[in-house]
């Protein structure tokens, strides 16, 4: 009898990776779902991964979370962190998941805050591959979200003495924290568009985002948060992280992943929240 879950460390480049896969339950499996987390994180994303695993096997899907290098039981140093090097991470993952389920399903992603970067950038080159991409206070702009911050965390470091750090030693140090973000993370932000890519993206994406964010900037998610017409949006009035009403979202996220094509529009009240209608598929 196979266990419910498993981990697992496998090579990513010239890193180790640690990832858990839980196992469906029932036959056959209906998809792969990866859960993706976000920076200064971890695979278990505040214990909202490991619920939303849970909650997915028991509908029949394979889910695989996994820590980028730098973060959690992963090898590597926060300095060294880079979206080239978390986008190899997240198609290494993506391959561990196949070979552990002994076969190629269809792909369901689901990314937390800075996890929405290389999603993005996979599912825009892999859409023969991804069935749905769900973002969780999705970064999709990295002037608002760090170099000229316009929420309250990112002003914390990315300012004048974040900045000097940056001169002087190479990197950029999150306060109360042992994460920094290094020179080479940073000279990404200035290339790459996460929210120019979404864009392009004609597969269903949720987007869920709390309006009182004071990490990630709310208003990128409302303007560029439904690229097509297959696509839904969820507001939360919450901070970072759905802190408080982590089981609803949950919830949505579940409900929303196993709906199928064709299923009517969905009226949907988040507690304390105005009716929201999700365009749905």
């Amino acid at each position: 009898m196979k266990k419910s879950s498993e981990k697992v460390s496998y090579q990513s480049g010239t890193v180790q990776l640690s990832g858990v896969l839980h196992r469906h339950e029932g036959k056959p499996p209906v998809a792969t779902v990866i859960l993706v987390h976000g920076i200064i994180n971890n695979k278990d994303e505040d214990g909202n991964f490991v619920a939303l695993a849970e909650g997915l096997s028991k509908k029949g899907y394979e889910v695989f979370r996994f820590d980028f290098r730098g973060h959690g039981e992963s090898e590597g140093r926060s300095e060294d962190v880079t979206i080239a090097g978390e986008l190899q991470d997240l198609r290494t993952s993506i391959e561990k998941a196949d070979k552990l389920s002994g076969t190629k399903l269809p792909l369901i992603i689901v990314a937390s805050s800075f996890g929405a970067v290389t999603s993005i950038l996979y599912t825009a080159s892999n859409a023969q591959r991804v069935a749905k991409l769900v973002l969780w206070n999705p970064v999709l702009d990295f002037r608002k979200t760090f170099l000229e911050a316009e929420t309250p965390w990112g002003k914390t470091f990315f300012n004048a003495d974040g900045y000097a750090e940056l001169r002087a030693k190479g990197y950029i140090t999150v306060p109360q924290t042992n994460f920094r973000f290094g020179r080479a993370l940073i000279a990404e932000f200035d290339q790459i568009k996460p929210y120019r890519v979404l864009q392009d993206i004609k597969l269903p994406v949720l987007t869920v985002h709390g309006t009182e964010d004071t990490a990630v900037p709310y208003s990128v998610s409302k303007e560029y948060g439904t690229p097509n017409a297959l696509s839904a949006f969820i507001t939360h009035r919450c901070d970072h992280s759905f802190v408080g009403i982590e089981p609803i979202v949950i919830r949505e996220t579940i409900d929303w992943i196993t709906r199928r094509t064709g299923d009517k529009r969905l009226a949907v009240r988040s507690q304390g929240v105005a009716e929201r209608i999700l365009n749905e598929f």
